[in-house]
């Protein structure tokens, strides 16, 4: 005669719904922890790519007098008068992108000035195609090679004071700048003048104390928005080229 009630090995129900709560609570546990596991990843990716086009700026400097592009005239390969353009605008400027395009002989890929956390920028198929929408990298307009801790270049999440340019922040002791959370979470990225690249893990962001200029402008990829440019941001490569008076100034 067979035994009645449940079958020996079988589970019942209150043992099922607890092995069921088991796995549900391990996975509320582990899903965070691979989620920052991936933001670490994704970070020292960024990290890297920095790093990278710190040794591009560096190969650039040392064929060009030991200067960076921002120093050197476009008639000579850099964007001293790209820079000069930017500053005259006065307001928002969307020439970021061709500082870096300067680097195109020494970084190779256009994809390196991607962070894998920036959603809302794409690769560039090449330099001649690059644009501020393919560069999450801001650059240090005045960044100094004799100055070992002149910021050089960052992750473009950083902001200045409420109400100043979108294109430009000005840093220095006075006026601290700060991280939003659009690519690491109040945090960031640094690359320096001597080539060496810094986590920021901190919402604030400061000048260096020593080493570095008094004053830092960080000149930031940014969109255009819906917004009307200001004059000179929409003007053609001839005519800020005849604005400065330098035959020739053309855009890479």
């Amino acid at each position: 005669m067979k035994p009645s009630g449940p079958s020996l090995g079988a589970f019942t129900i209150l043992e099922m719904l607890s092995v069921v709560s088991i796995v549900m609570l391990l996975a509320l546990l582990l899903v965070p922890a691979l989620n920052q596991t991936g933001d670490k990843a994704r970070r020292a990716h960024c990290l890297s790519n920095l790093h990278q086009t710190g040794l591009a700026f560096h190969s650039f400097l040392h064929d060009h007098g030991d200067a960076f592009p921002m120093d050197v005239s476009t008639n000579n390969g850099g964007t001293s008068e790209v820079l000069e353009a930017s500053y005259l605008s006065h307001g928002e400027f969307y020439l970021a992108s061709v500082h870096f395009q300067a680097l195109s002989n020494d970084l190779g890929n256009a994809r390196v000035l991607i962070c894998p956390t920036d959603l809302n920028r794409s690769t560039a198929a090449d330099f001649a195609s690059l644009g501020n929408k393919s560069v999450s990298y801001f650059v240090g307009a005045n960044a100094d090679p004799d100055l070992a801790n002149s910021i050089l270049a960052g992750d473009r999440n950083i902001t200045g004071a409420a109400g100043s340019p979108r294109s430009l922040v000005r840093l220095n002791e006075e006026n601290p700048a700060g991280w939003t959370r659009e690519m690491h979470g109040l945090k960031g990225n640094q690359l320096f003048a001597d080539g060496h690249v810094e986590r920021v893990n901190q919402p604030r962001v400061r000048l260096p104390r020593r080493n570095a200029p008094s004053m830092m402008d960080l000149m930031l990829p940014t969109i255009k928005s819906s917004a009307p440019p200001s004059a000179l941001a929409s003007l053609s490569a001839p005519e800020l080229s005849a604005l400065l008076g330098r035959p020739g100034f053309t855009l890479p």
